[in-house]
């Protein structure tokens, strides 16, 4: 089984500058999903069974309150799902999110990193078959756990 080709782009991107590849990366998976664009994500990490994204506290992301806004978390959390599922779903099969659960337990008054993580005992089940994917919203600079949830996957044979 080898790399599908959405992982293989950020490898290639990455390995020759991975400041700039992660850049690049990340504007290209975002007018992929054009919504994505609106919280300015950078990804930080996309391998099998991780994605993490990065979102910058700025006046486009905040509530009324000065906090980043529960959406903007939503978004993040979903692109970071979408890059684990992207890295880590066979080439022969296709997913596609079935829902969101996510509870807000601490404000964010700064940047954030949405993390999504799941286990290689996840996906060893046979498809057509459903994963959770657990995702905290941190904060970067204190590892606060800001939002926590489940996004239920489906994954199938691509047709």
């Amino acid at each position: 089984m080898g790399m599908n080709q959405t992982l293989a782009l950020y490898t290639k991107l990455t390995k020759k500058n991975e400041k700039l590849g992660r850049a690049a990366f990340s504007a290209a998976f975002a007018l992929k999903a054009p919504y994505f664009r609106t919280i300015a994500p950078v990804v930080k990490t996309m391998e099998p069974h991780r994605g993490v994204v990065a979102i910058k506290k700025w006046w486009g992301v905040q509530n009324h309150i000065g906090t980043v806004h529960a959406i903007a978390i939503a978004n993040g959390m979903e692109m970071a799902m979408g890059l684990l599922a992207e890295a880590t779903v066979p080439k022969d099969m296709r997913w596609i999110p079935r829902g969101i659960q996510l509870d807000y337990v601490a404000k964010t008054p700064g940047d954030v990193e949405c993390v999504a993580e799941t286990s290689p005992e996840d996906w060893a089940k046979e498809p057509p078959f459903t994963v959770d994917v657990r995702m905290t919203g941190r904060l970067v600079k204190d590892g606060t756990v800001a939002v926590q949830g489940i996004i239920p996957i489906y994954v199938s044979a691509k047709k």
